[in-house]
This record gives C-alpha cells, structure tokens and sequence, in this order.
C-alpha cells in the first residue's frame, strides 16, 4: 500500500522546486544580459585592461598664402616621458631623475616625485624636446639599458617668417592648440585627430606572448589656403614699419590691402609685432615700458602688467581698435547725397571758414578763412568740412543714418578673424541735425581700419558691399577642396553709375593735385582721400586733447580697382601730423610696389614725364662714341672726362636710378681721370626747383621720388646721401618730396 505523503511536506516540495526554477531563470537572464545584451561594452572592458596604448599626434593643418607659400608649418620634436611601473628600484629612480633634468633642464623634485607614481606608465617629463637634447636622452637610455624612459616623435608649429603676418596668423599653445588669430579662428579645421597603437598586455603590464596589435592612423588637420600674398605682405610690413619710425606713433600704425571686389584681404599688418614662435617676447617699446614701471620685478603687480602689455601687443589694430575716420569718410557722405539726388557735381556752395549747426553753434573748417565758392566735387577734393554739413543737411537725419547702416557702420563686417570690435555711434533715436552735421565729416562716431576700408572700397566695386575675408579655401593633406569661399555681396549701397562718379572725382583731386595728392603714384590712376582725426577720449601728458590719428584710403586702378588700402598712424609725434602728411606717403610707396607686381605697368604723361627716372646702364669698356650715345638715348646728359676713346669708370654706377630732367652721366675716358669730389647740399624744406639747381650746379644726379612738382606747397622731406656727406661728382641723391596739404583735417 503506497505512502501518502502529508500535505504540507507535498507543499514544501513544490515550492523548494520553484525556488530553484526562479534562481536559474535569474541566474540565465543574467548570464544572457552579461553575454549577449553587454558584450560589447564588457569586450571594450576586458579589451582595455589587457591592452596598452600609444597615442600618434595628428599634424596640425598647414597655413600657407595664395600661391601656396607656407606661412604657418610643422616641425618635428619629441615628447620624454617615464613609465614609474617599470623602475625596479629607487637607485634607478635617482638615476632617472638626475640625468633628465642636467639633459632637459627640467626640477629634479619634479621628476623623482613623478618617478615615485608606481601604478603610471606614462608620466610626461617634456615636451617639445628638439633633435639634440632628444639624441642625449637616446644616449641615456642606452648607457643604462633602461626601459623605464622613452620618447615618442609628434610635431610643434613652426612659423617660417617669424614676424610676418603675425597679428593674423597667431599662434598656438603648448597642445598646438590655437590661442590667437587664424589658428584660433579656424582651429577646429587645422587639429586633426590623433591615432593610436593599441597592443595586448597580460594582468601585470606585460607584452602577451601571442601577436596583437591594432594601428589607428592619426587624421591631419587640414590645409587652409589663404588671400594673403607673401610678397605684398612683405612690401606692406617694410613701409609700416618705415611709417612707424618717421612719424614716432606712439599707439602703434596699421595697414590693410584688400581686393575691393573680391573683399580679399591681400596684406594685414600692425606694427610693432611679434614673433609668432616666440609670442611671449615682448617688443622693444613694451619691454622699455615694463622696465620703466614702479613695480617690483617678479611681483604680482609686475607679472600682471608684464600679461597687459602682451595682450596689447598680439591684438589686431586693423580690426580690434577703434578711431574717428574723419575726413576719409567724406566721400560716402557724397555718394549718398548724389544719390537721392539732392545735390550734383556742380552743385554750389561758399565756405566762410565755418558752418552753423543749429542746436550747437559754430563748426570750424580746418581752412579757418574758408574756401570761398566751391562745387560739390571742389568741396571733396578740398576736404571742406562746411560743404560736407550743407551737404548731410539736404540729405536728412533719417536717410543720412539709412546709409550708414546699409554701409555697414552698425553692424561687423564679417572678417574672419576673433575678436573683430563693434563700432560705437548713435543710435536712430539719438541721431539728430547735430550729429548729422559731423557724422558728415567722420567725426563722433568710431568704426575699425577694416569697416573703414570695406565701406570705402564699395565705391570701387559699382557700389556694392562685400565681407572682407583671409581664407580663401580649405583643402585635405592630399589637396581635395573640403571648402571654398565664394565672394559675399552684402548689398548694393549706392548705384554703378555713382560709385563710378565719386571714384573719378577722387582720382581727379590727385591727378591735378587738388587733395591727396602725396597718395598719388607715377604713371598710375589713384584714387584716395586723406583723414586727420582727433581724439576726444584721450588726454594728452600735458591734460590736453592734442592727440590726433592721421590715415589715407587709396584704391587703384581707380578705372578699374584692383587693390584698396588703408594706413592709419595713431597718436604720431611730428609736428605735422595730418594724414595727408605722414600716411598718404606710404600709401603712395606701397602702391608703387604692389602695383606693377600684380602686373599693372604705368603710363607717364604730361607733367610726369619731367620727373621719369630711368636706371643707368653699364659703360664700362664700350667706346666713349657709343657711350655717349647710349647715354643721350635714355633722355640723360653726358660729360667725358680725359682724352681716351674708351670708357674706364662711370658715375652715376650701372644700375642707379636717375631723374631724366636732371640726370647726368660722367664717363672717365682715361685710367688716370682724376674723379671730382663734392659736398651734398642740405636740401630739406626747399622745393624741386631749388633742389635741381642745387645738385646741378654740384655736378650731382638726382632721383626725385614721392610726388615732386612744381607747387609752391612741395617739399623734400628726406634725402640720402645726407647733407655735408662727401662724395664723387656724378652720385645720385635720392629726394623725397611732400605736397603740404592741409585738407584733411577735421576741427
């Protein structure tokens, strides 16, 4: 007879059994999770604590300018570092420790305290070492058989030219990392990513005995090619540099160049600069002023003026400060009023040396007698601050301040550089008959030297206005286009027909010497207009309100614009200081370069002919006939000097330029043809007349270079050789003249 069990132990039984049925399908549906539903994460797991890795720097994009000259590159140094998990004792750790800081001339107590990190494989002790402290660190490591010091190749940037294009380019921190400029306006596109080497190691760091080994290759950063052009950047940084010397700026000079239909910028430039690969150098101004403080070295107060004057130093003058325009702002006050209609070229005016503005008073002309009767275009040329008032009032607040705006005065420009400032102006609201009134001359607003030049430069291109920009297209390391940027046309301001016509009226004040005419460059058609600022929120040492910005705007071709420029002084100490004096020379200098560089030649007519210079060509050795020949040929005279048939010496020597309405060649026809010797003359402050008569009548040469004429208002303002210097008759004299204008200033 069977056994029939209680009910309750029957009970206990079932529910033992669905226990054990609960735990395993807990145990399965942990084991699916773990094994099925985490695999990846736990092989990522596993896969890093069995596995060792070795970064591989990416190379930073490369800079370079329009013709693909590298401005900003890479060059290859090496990071020192110890593995503290693999030093076996503290000897070896003493030995480490003192041999890497003679050779890097790192603390000791820094690396023996990094050296006592046991769990650390990878503790940096240096980096960008360069070749010769790497190869002594080689020799280290082989000396001691040493596995506990070792050194992995990347690369540090590297800026070829050092000073040039430096408030543009910038530079980058100890990562390589952008910290200024391009590097860090576009740093996203110059990093690329880094690679690796991944190899298998078992639980106590060693190399598994089987082969495992992944190789991520590192992706570069990319290429960004830009507008500038290294040739033109080098011919502008040469003439500021020149500017800033002459004119003693004491807040420092800037310039840009730009196409004016493209809105490229072709050159950008501050001075004084800094060395990219040394940017915490301060220049030699800044360094005097630091020295100068009443800070003791190595203080807090010290160390932090030391980082002020760094940071003045790196910012961009073309786009980080602001100035009054002054009268460089005349000719969009023109444009405006030709535009409504409400004015035409030969609209009359009278200009008693003053204008009233109601709701203020009196407003002076920089011509305190006044101009007298003049024209629209008169009044342009003359820089008449009265005639630009009557002007703005036929135009009206309300559509004055219309153009404004569409000139891009209250807005940025777009450039694509950090940190670009944004004008200070009044708002609609507050904008009445008295800001009407200066605004028309440039005066109580401030903008920066790149709006500045951008809204100018739209009379250049029929009116429109583009974003100014540096980068002109960005490529991969094998040269594929990843972007290209277009020219951008914000908007059409002023008509083709009146942009074309304000052009002409500016090109025609330079030409026939009416206003700017130190801008002006032989054989080439320029269009410019000069400014003199003052600086009202700023005080001179002696309290007062004297400190002045002098510029010039000056575009050419001006039929057919392919570069506008800007050049602003800031603060020069000259007794002259308008900008028709000290800026607009440059101007002229920079042109002559940069124009027949870009394949523009010039065309000598009327007046210019009589200041041509042509270059003296070798005589030695030819036939005293055929000499002499030649020499008449380039419009030059000769004088022969002994009784031979044969050339033995000349002067000028092969290769000088002369001025071909003065210029003389001596040709010696004998061995011993005693050479003449005469003083220079001191020919500062006298005009081109005096100065022929003076070097003819030595028997010297002349190269006349700026803007010589026969105006009373033209001056030399250099010469080299220097007056009293003794030299032999036939040397050439270099002489820089200045048409002294006084058309520019805004009182």
């Amino acid at each position: 007879m069977p056994v029939v069990k209680p009910r309750k132990t029957h009970i206990r039984e079932i529910m033992t059994a669905l226990a054990f049925v609960l735990v395993a399908a807990i145990a399965a549906g942990r084991l699916f999770y773990l094994q099925i539903v985490s695999y990846d994460k736990f092989k990522n797991d596993t896969s890093g604590s069995i596995s060792s890795e070795t970064g591989i720097k990416a190379s930073r994009g490369l800079i370079v300018d329009s013709n693909g000259v590298v401005l900003a590159d890479n060059k290859t140094v090496e990071r020192v570092f110890i593995s503290p998990a693999d030093m076996q004792s503290d000897a070896e750790r003493e030995l480490v420790s003192d041999n890497l800081s003679r050779i890097l001339g790192v603390d000791y107590d820094t690396i023996i305290e990094k050296t006592k990190k046991k769990n650390r494989k990878d503790e940096t002790i240096k980096k960008n070492v360069e070749k010769e402290e790497a190869d002594l660190v080689r020799a280290f490591i082989s000396k001691y058989n040493l596995s506990s010091v070792h050194l992995v190749t990347s690369s540090t940037r590297y800026y070829p030219f050092e000073n040039l294009l430096s408030h543009v380019l910038g530079f980058v921190g100890s990562d390589n990392q952008g910290l200024y400029g391009i590097e860090y306006q576009y740093n996203d596109y110059l990093t690329g990513v880094d690679g690796k080497i991944i190899t298998a190691k078992n639980g106590l760091g060693q190399d598994m005995p089987y082969d495992y080994e992944q190789y991520i290759e590192p992706q570069n950063g990319y290429t960004l090619v830009l507008t500038i052009d290294q040739t033109i950047q080098s011919i502008l940084e040469k003439y500021l540099e020149e500017c800033l010397e002459e004119s003693g700026a004491d807040n420092r000079v800037t310039g840009v160049i730009m196409d004016p239909k493209t809105g490229g910028i072709l050159a950008m430039a501050t001075k004084p600069d800094f060395d990219c690969n040394d940017p915490y150098t301060l220049d030699e101004k800044s360094q005097k002023k630091l020295e100068a403080c009443e800070y003791e070295k190595g203080s807090e107060e010290y160390l932090k003026y030391n980082t002020t004057l760094l940071m003045e130093m790196w910012k961009n003058k073309s786009i980080n400060d602001l100035y009054e325009p002054g009268s460089t702002f005349k000719p969009l006050t023109v444009s405006m009023a030709l535009e409504e209609t409400v004015v035409s070229h030969s609209s009359s005016f009278y200009c008693p040396g003053y204008h009233y503005v109601e709701g203020y008073g009196i407003v002076h002309c920089h011509k305190t007698e006044g101009h007298g009767a003049m024209t629209l275009d008169l009044g342009l040329q003359h820089s008449c601050n009265p005639v630009m008032m009557m002007t703005a009032e036929k135009i009206g607040t309300e559509t004055f301040y219309d153009y404004y705006e569409a000139f891009g005065y209250t807005g940025l420009t777009g450039i694509d550089l950090p940190g670009e400032a944004a004008g200070i102006y009044h708002t609609r609201a507050n904008f009445n008959n008295v800001e009407l009134a200066v605004y028309s001359f440039g005066q109580t607003f401030k903008t920066t030297a790149i709006q500045q030049l951008t809204a100018v430069s739209s009379l250049a291109n029929d009116g429109n206005l583009v974003t100014p920009h540096l980068v002109k297209r960005i490529e991969d390391d094998k040269g594929n286009v990843i972007a290209d940027f277009e020219t951008n046309i914000k908007r059409q301001v002023v008509s083709e027909k009146i942009a074309n016509e304000v052009m002409d009226v500016l090109e025609q004040g330079v030409a026939q010497k009416l206003g700017s005419s130190n801008a002006g460059v032989k054989g080439y058609k320029v269009a410019a207009k000069t400014g003199t600022s003052e600086k009202r929120d700023k005080k001179d040492k002696d309290g007062g309100y004297s400190l002045r910005v002098a510029s010039c705007i000056s575009i050419a071709p001006a039929d057919d614009a392919a570069v506008s420029m800007i050049v602003i002084v800031d603060e020069p100490t000259l007794s002259r200081e308008e900008g028709s004096w000290i800026a607009a020379p440059y101007n002229s200098k920079i042109m002559s370069e940069v124009l027949p560089y870009l394949g523009y030649l010039p065309e000598y007519s009327g007046d210019e002919d009589k200041y041509k210079s042509v270059s003296v060509d070798n005589y030695v050795g030819r036939s005293v006939t055929d000499a002499e020949a030649a020499v008449k040929s380039l419009g030059l005279d000769v004088e022969v000097i002994g009784n031979g048939d044969k050339v033995y010496s000349q002067m000028p020597v092969s290769g000088t330029d002369v001025t071909v309405s003065v210029g003389k060649v001596l040709l010696y026809a004998s061995n011993d043809a005693e050479e003449i010797t005469v003083t220079v003359p001191d020919l500062v402050g006298k005009g081109v007349t005096e100065c022929r008569e003076l070097l003819t009548g030595r028997g010297l040469n002349a190269n006349f270079a700026g803007t010589p004429s026969s105006a009373s208002t033209c001056y030399a303002v250099k010469q080299y050789p220097e007056a009293g210097t003794k030299v032999k008759a036939g040397t050439t004299v270099t002489v820089e003249f200045r048409i002294s204008e006084s058309d520019d200033h805004t009182n």
